[in-house]
């Protein structure tokens, strides 16, 4: 009962935050970008491999990469530090009850002006959600899943909710993306 009184504050608090933001939203394709935030949750299938998929295309176009994932474990932090790269990691113990991430790279990664902020998730958590919406990235992407949509663009996987199959959109979407639009 508790976890869902907390769940309700944080939620309102998140989305009052996001309504009284003032964004201006500057629409970027890859073409056009210098750097990339990549939110990511190691928990949704095949979510590392597309991670790392990502970063190895955006790197090859010269874009600078920075990327941060929620993760259950410190023992899975360690595993995931071996076959990633370019990307931090939040963990329960540097995240609050409200979902606010207490460390540095989370900070770091909110007041980095992102040309785009793609989220990767699949599975929702409170802490990336937070990130998402705080971040000073211009233009957002990434897929809602559920009300409320906090997405500059927004990609429906309703009918395959994989993260594979969202980057492989999200990818589209960028790069076909008409500027002038």
């Amino acid at each position: 009962m508790f976890k869902k009184i907390i769940k309700y504050y944080a939620d309102k608090r998140l989305l009052a935050y996001f309504e009284t933001q003032h964004r201006i939203i500057s629409i970027n394709t890859l073409q056009n970008s210098k750097s990339v935030g990549i939110l990511w949750n190691p928990n949704d299938e095949r979510s590392t491999e597309s991670y790392e998929q990502l970063r190895k295309k955006l790197q090859s176009k010269g874009i600078k990469i920075n990327g941060l994932a929620h993760v259950n474990s410190r023992r899975e932090i360690e595993m995931l530090l071996t076959i990633t790269t370019n990307s931090g990691f939040l963990h329960k113990s540097n995240v609050n009850w409200y979902g606010r991430p207490r460390s540095s790279s989370a900070n770091n990664f909110i007041q980095e002006p992102f040309d785009i902020l793609i989220d990767l998730t699949i599975t929702k958590n409170k802490a990336l959600q937070y990130l998402l919406v705080h971040s000073h990235a211009k233009f957002k992407v990434g897929w809602h899943g559920t009300e409320p949509n906090f997405y500059d663009l927004n990609i429906d996987v309703t009918e395959k909710p994989q993260v594979k199959f969202l980057l492989e959109q999200i990818l589209h979407y960028l790069e076909n993306l008409n500027e002038k639009e």
